[in-house]
């Protein structure tokens, strides 16, 4: 089958462009014709190399941090010039997108062209504090519910909704009517846990969305870690991978850190927005010196650090984190947000603790690690579903 794969940002090492990249590899390598199509790319979305994006089509439609909500809009819709002649001169079977906004790409060209798309909601409008749409006349009726359904939206969502402009609320609601007419008309959606599963059958009227995704190659688990767990050792290897922006609450953590009372080394790896504001808050804690940030890393040392670390720790305010599931696939105990979809990881599943996104409780959490059941041979099973092989043969099942 002829496909395409629709992204507008591939830019940085980033969980996004990692899911991409691997799910397009295991559909090429089940004998399927994938390519990607980007709007905007950088050499960053590699890997340090180890992705080749040498035969990835990029429509080069660039657009300012900075510009305001109506010309983004108008960008985005200036920019389906040329990926409707991409795609008219591919002619694919089927598209594949990865968010909402894009899918309204390809909603209006499907228009013209007539083609089946498919889209994955990976990642939730009520994650991301510059996403307005939640506040349009479409979705408003279910946004006190889904505030409520998760601790970190309250974080994110402003409540009441702020006033807008007549110009940018009138942009807003068209915006949100393309949304919802796009992912109405999806031959497929997808979404990457049950919670946004959830928010999408409420807010689309998707109530046959499915739950698809992974993290791993099947030969990535370590199944002798796994079934024989090393101990916990002191002093106590603690270990984050985010990128360094609000949402992944990192001064939490450091704060955490500061208040436990175990034996402990905290080493961070990421860059972004926020970390000058990170690494002065870290210099200001009494462990300061047990507080290390790698910055970007590679995949050789990303492994290395797995290997070394006694637990991860991820408070995400989002509902999934690919770098989580990879921790548990080498038989690295894990300590979640209560954001974090858990629900696969449950029935005997070990190795894995959610806790409050509050500094006291994860505190106490660190300070529990010791005694944290091990992961054990019963990860196995859910790990072997989570694999980019199972999530390929998913996304383009007839």
């Amino acid at each position: 089958m002829k496909i395409l794969w629709f992204v507008s940002s591939l830019e940085q090492k980033g969980g996004g462009e990692r899911f991409v990249l691997e799910t397009v590899q295991s559909i090429r390598a089940d004998g399927h014709d994938v390519k990607i199509v980007c709007d905007r790319m950088h050499a960053d979305a590699s890997f340090d190399g180890r992705y080749d994006l040498s035969d990835v089509l990029c429509t080069h439609q660039e657009l300012s941090p900075k510009a305001g909500y109506l010309k983004k809009a108008l960008n985005k819709l200036w920019g389906m010039t040329s990926l409707f002649r991409i795609i008219l001169s591919q002619k694919p079977e089927l598209l594949i997108c990865q968010s909402e906004f894009d899918a309204i790409k390809l909603y209006l060209i499907s228009r013209f062209l007539k083609f089946r798309y498919r889209v994955f909601v990976f990642g939730q409008m009520y994650q991301f504090k510059t996403d307005i749409t939640r506040y349009s006349s479409v979705f408003r009726q279910h946004l006190e519910k889904i505030i409520a359904s998760r601790p970190g939206y309250k974080e994110t969502v402003m409540m009441p909704p702020p006033k807008l402009g007549p110009l940018v609320r009138w942009t807003n609601e068209l915006v949100s009517r393309l949304k919802f007419r796009a992912i109405w008309n999806a031959d497929r959606v997808f979404t990457v846990s049950r919670q946004v599963q959830w928010e999408v059958s409420l807010i689309y009227q998707r109530a046959d969305a499915r739950v698809c995704r992974a993290a791993f190659d099947v030969s990535y688990i370590d199944h002798d870690a796994i079934s024989s767990p090393r101990q916990v050792g002191s002093p106590l290897q603690l270990l984050s991978v985010n990128r360094l922006v609000g949402k992944k609450r990192i001064d939490l953590m450091i704060s955490a850190f500061e208040m436990c009372t175990l034996d402990a080394y905290l080493t961070i790896i990421g860059t972004g927005p926020e970390e000058c504001r990170l690494k002065a808050l870290a210099s200001q804690s009494s462990k300061k010196d047990r507080i290390t940030f790698l910055g970007a890393v590679s995949d050789e040392l990303l492994l290395n650090q797995l290997k070394m670390a006694d637990c991860l720790i991820s408070l995400d305010i989002g509902d999934y984190d690919i770098t989580v599931v990879e921790a548990l696939g080498k038989g690295v105990r894990v300590v979640v947000a209560s954001d974090f979809d858990t629900s696969e990881f449950e029935n005997g599943f070990s190795g894995l603790v959610s806790v409050p996104p509050e500094i006291k409780a994860l505190a106490t959490a660190i300070d529990n690690i010791p005694c944290m059941p091990a992961p054990s041979q019963s990860n196995i099973d859910v790990l072997n579903g989570l694999t980019w092989q199972t999530l390929a043969r998913s996304c383009v099942a007839a």
